[in-house]
């Protein structure tokens, strides 16, 4: 079985829940090559499960000061379909080239040159999560209305019309059927990030930072004189002007991320669905921080809160937080104790997709 994944490369989070995918369809004897861009090349370069690295050109959001821009968006909607279009023509001669049996997207919405050689398309996109969590949680502030109504509601609408099969995965266990070709599934992590079978005890000292590496992430310094937890910082070189110290140590942007944070008591993670969902299968108190006016990043991090296991901050209270989350780790320890049985959303997302594939055309 051939499979042909297309995956947004703007964040590291597209590329990593694809890959906990890929890794059970390869144990599965499915053959996988990926179209990617930005990040996502750097992250599958050297992955043994993918057969094939193909480039395309990277879409990302408009920005101001650092932001989410919907204004700035939309205002550069011509330069994004002319890049849509030059991706098409290539993904178009990629699919005759390859002749794979399914096609699956995350964040790339490059969905014609399938649709006209009726090649099965499978979405990853939890979309449908996100409209009925906004609406769930009466205080969701208004900085995140622009993002969802001009970005998050047409990505739930793409997803209702276009794609044949929608794996959306969940946090809470046991959410309801979706819709017509929305299957909600647990969350999507990589082997090895779903291995935590027992919680960790004892006074708090280990801290892993973990935020985003994308346009968006979230500034890391660090202020104090002292922590009361070693800090391991990844994704990020030290700050200009910075200065060794022995309670916090900047590891820059390394692919294995598990070998630092499986000794982590509470990790800071930004607000992106599949590090959140690897937190929480690691059974890792957890503060979240949602890159500012993000509609699922901040439902993400209100879901965390309302489970019981971490807390949310932003960029400028984090630190604050993250000692909060010290002082309260017994609690968010004990939720994770109560929390029932954790699915394996990247095993039933691998599966699915062979099925989609074997399916009579027509």
């Amino acid at each position: 079985m051939k499979v042909l994944f297309l995956i947004n490369g703007l964040g590291l989070g597209n590329s990593t829940r694809c890959h906990a995918i890929i890794q059970r369809l390869h144990a599965k004897s499915a053959r996988i090559e990926v179209v990617t861009s930005g990040n996502g090349l750097w992250y599958f370069s050297d992955k043994p499960e993918v057969s094939a690295i193909h480039e395309i050109q990277s879409l990302a959001y408009g920005s101001k000061d650092g932001a989410i821009s919907i204004t700035r968006t939309f205002a550069s909607i011509f330069e994004i379909a002319g890049i849509l279009r030059q991706n098409a023509r290539k993904i178009g001669t990629m699919l005759d080239d390859i002749k794979p049996d399914v096609l699956v997207i995350d964040s790339d919405y490059n969905f014609l040159p399938a649709k006209r050689r009726n090649l099965p398309i499978a979405a990853l996109n939890n979309a449908d999560m996100v409209w009925d969590s906004y609406f769930q949680f009466k205080d969701r502030p208004s900085s995140i209305r622009a993002q969802f109504y001009g970005v998050e509601m047409l990505d739930y609408y793409f997803h209702k019309m276009v794609p044949d099969l929608v794996l959306s995965p969940s946090l809470a266990p046991r959410a309801a059927e979706g819709g017509r070709n929305i299957r909600r599934i647990g969350p999507i992590v990589r082997l090895g990030y779903d291995a935590a079978t027992e919680i960790q005890t004892g006074q708090a000292k280990n801290a892993t930072v973990m935020l985003s590496g994308s346009v968006f992430g979230t500034p890391v310094n660090f202020s104090r004189p002292d922590y009361p937890v070693v800090i391991d910082v990844i994704g990020r070189e030290p700050p200009d002007g910075w200065r060794e110290r022995g309670d916090v140590t900047f590891h820059g942007k390394i692919i294995d991320t598990y070998r630092i944070l499986k000794d982590a008591d509470v990790a800071v993670v930004n607000g992106g669905f599949s590090a959140v969902s690897e937190m929480l299968c690691m059974k890792k108190p957890v503060v979240v921080v949602p890159v500012p006016n993000h509609a699922e990043q901040w439902i993400n991090a209100r879901t965390i809160e309302h489970l019981g296991f971490g807390l949310m901050a932003t960029q400028f209270n984090y630190e604050d937080v993250m000692l909060q989350a010290v002082e309260r780790i017994d609690d968010f320890r004990a939720n994770y104790q109560q929390f029932g049985e954790i699915e394996d959303g990247a095993d039933q997302a691998s599966q699915a997709i062979l099925d989609l594939a074997s399916r009579p055309s027509g």
